[in-house]
Formats: structure tokens, sequence, C-alpha cells
């Protein structure tokens, strides 16, 4: 064998290789990417093969309130209730034996003490345009860890939003279209007092046009205190021009399965300056105390026709680009049976914000009620967003 021309012709093929491999069709690999959703605001993307845009975000908060400062730490503020049992005694039927009945349970003191928490937050929303309608959903889970070395885990608002041309229609638990003016303050430790509270609903917003809109919902009473498996009625007036912004609503209140109450409310709010602003609030309820803020005297109640109002006003200012203060002002008062009772506050709060997202929060007030009852506290908050 010629191992001389065996070994030409190797070569030969050799060098021929890569100019035949270049000619060959190369098939190139299918590309997953996620694209940004500019149309529905920052932070939202698609996913590769969906027409859902998602949007994950969240919030860490730890946040510490003090004691009631006008009194000491660790005194006794509400004593417990002992244990209350009797004997029932069966001597008149020997065959059934005595048995022992507890008519109250044993409770422990309530103590003036500081009150702490770590609170984290995820935000999940999904935003889908299609032929019907433009679908949003939004859910909002949340891991708390208090200070008594206990947990929790829960659920604040998770609804369906369905928007058409100008009407859009909310399912789901949220916010209540009845949303009274509550101030400026960034936590409230002690006030103002403020309506509204998260529910089960159907609700609908429909936009006007200049700068007019309205609302109107069906929730779940038992969120407001009233009666299980009732519904609330509630319904809002809104509107903005210029500097000023105003609204109106009006509750009707299941307190019990047969009988309503109602709550009107209204405030107006004016941006002065571009870092100035000003808010004032009023509200009214008979037998729909919940409409009205949660300062109440003990005992008062919907289904003996309480009736209260509240009255609030704040200011906002921003001292600086990264700092804000605020203070807030109010007076609510409580009527039933002639026993009248009422409770002014005052609160305000300083926020210090470096960068986009964090917060360090100062936050106290003064509160006084027509029982003589004092309370000052203080509150702490750092915050971060993302």
């Amino acid at each position: 064998m010629n191992f001389k021309k065996i070994a030409i012709a190797a070569a030969a093929a050799a060098a021929a290789t890569p100019a035949m491999a270049a000619d060959l069709p190369v098939v190139a690999e299918p590309v997953n990417y996620v694209q940004a959703c500019d149309a529905f605001g920052s932070g939202y993307f698609q996913l590769p093969g969906q027409d859902t845009c998602i949007r994950v975000h969240g919030r860490i908060r730890t946040n510490y309130t003090s004691h009631d400062l006008t009194k000491g730490y660790g005194d006794v503020t509400e004593a417990g209730d002992a244990e209350i049992s009797v004997l029932v005694d069966h001597d008149a039927n020997p065959a059934t034996p005595d048995v022992e009945v507890v008519l109250q349970e044993e409770t422990d003191d309530e103590t003036n003490d500081y009150s702490a928490y770590a609170r984290g937050y995820i935000y999940l929303e999904s935003m889908t345009n299609t032929e019907f309608a433009s679908i949003k959903t939004y859910t909002e889970l949340t891991g708390t860890w208090n200070d008594d070395n206990t947990s929790e885990v829960g659920t604040g608002s998770a609804y369906v939003q369905l928007g058409f041309d100008n009407v859009s229609v909310l399912i789901g638990r949220t916010g209540g279209v009845f949303d009274p003016f509550g101030g400026y303050s960034e936590i409230g430790t002690v006030g103002p007092v403020a309506g509204g509270e998260d529910a089960l609903q159907i609700s609908a917003t429909a936009d006007l046009g200049n700068g007019l809109t309205a609302s109107f919902g069906v929730l779940d009473s038992n969120a407001y205190g009233g009666a299980s498996k009732e519904a609330n009625f509630e319904a809002g007036l809104s509107m903005t021009q210029g500097m000023f912004s105003a609204s109106v609503f009006a509750a009707a209140h299941a307190y019990s399965d047969d009988d309503y109450g109602f709550a009107v409310a209204g405030q107006v709010e004016a941006s002065v300056s571009d870092s100035v602003k000003v808010g004032f609030g009023a509200a009214y309820a008979d037998s729909a105390s919940s409409y009205i803020g949660g300062t109440h005297k003990t005992g008062a109640s919907d289904a003996d026709g309480v009736t209260g109002y509240n009255l609030v006003a704040g200011l906002e200012a921003g001292l600086s680009d990264k700092v804000t203060a605020a203070l807030d002002v109010s007076y609510s008062a409580l009527d039933q049976d002639d026993d009248d009772f009422s409770k002014t506050t005052v609160n305000g709060s300083v926020v210090y914000a470096p960068v986009a997202g964090l917060k360090f929060v100062l936050d106290g007030g003064v509160a006084r009620d027509s029982d003589d009852g004092e309370e000052a506290k203080i509150s702490t908050r750092v915050q971060y967003s993302f």
C-alpha cells in the first residue's frame, strides 16, 4: 500500500471539510425572552407566548409604637376576667351526675406596653387586553411577625377588574366606595379617625368626563360590623378641577337582618402649591358607626340607635425633596340614649425618603376624650418598597 498517497488524500480531505461545512444551512435555536409592557406602566413585563402582562412588587415594613406615655409602662389598663363557674346539682334526679358549668373564662390583664412588628408584602398584578374588556387582577399577600413571638399570614386586597370604554367593574375584596378623608399623617398613631373598610364587593366606577367620576358598590356588611350574609350599598361622586378635588359619599348599612342605618360624608382637598396640600372632611352616621371610624365609646351599638359624626382637617408640606411633614386634627362625637361621648386627636408625622422606595418615619400624637381619658404615643417605621 502506498502510504504516501494515502497521507496526501487525507490531508486534502481535511482541508476541504471547513469549506464544505460552511456551505451547509444553519438552523437557529428559538429565542425566548421577556418583553416590557410599557402600555401598562413601568414594572410590567410579558412572558413568552402569553398575552398577559404581569408585575411583581412588594414592601418590607418594620414598625414600633410606644406605650401610652400618659401612663406608666406596664400599668394595668383593663383588669382581666376571673373564671366563674357554678355546680349544677341534680339531686332531684340521682341518676344524672352533677356538672360544673363555666360561665366566664379567665383572661389576662391588659397592660400598657409597646407594640412592634415586622411585615412583608407581596403584590401580584396582571393586565390583559381582550376584545371583551381589559382585565386586571390584583393580589396582596402579607406575612407578619409580632412582638409577642407570634406570626400571621394574611391576604389584603384580591380582585378582578374589568375595564370597558368609560366604566370599570371590580369583583373581589378591596377598599369600599365610601372613602372619606382621613388626614395625611403617615401612620396616624392616635388618629385621626377615618371610615372605610376593606370588604368583599361588586362595584363599578364610571368616568363622566371633565374630571367627574361616579361609583356604586354592593359590599359585605359583616366587614363593617353589620349582619352576616347581608349587603351594604355605597355610592360616591368625585370631581377634580385644577388644584381642587371634592367628593361626596353615601352608604346604607345592614346592622341586622332586617334593619338598615346610613352614613354620609364629604371632603375637599386643595394643592396650594407644588409642595403644600390641605384637606378637610366631615362624616355623619346613624346606626352605621363604623363608617365614621373606630374611635367609639365601649358599648356603643348600631342596634341601639347610636349616631355620630367626625371632622378631620389636615396639612401636608414638602420641606425638601427628601423630607415631608404632615399635621392632622380630628374631632369625633357619638350619641346613644343621651349618653354623649367625644374625642379630639392631634397627630403628625415627618417622613425622610433619601432614595426612591425607602422611608424613615417618625409619627405621633395626643388624644383626649369627654371622659377625661388621655393618650399620647409615638411610632417609628422603616419601610422599603420595591
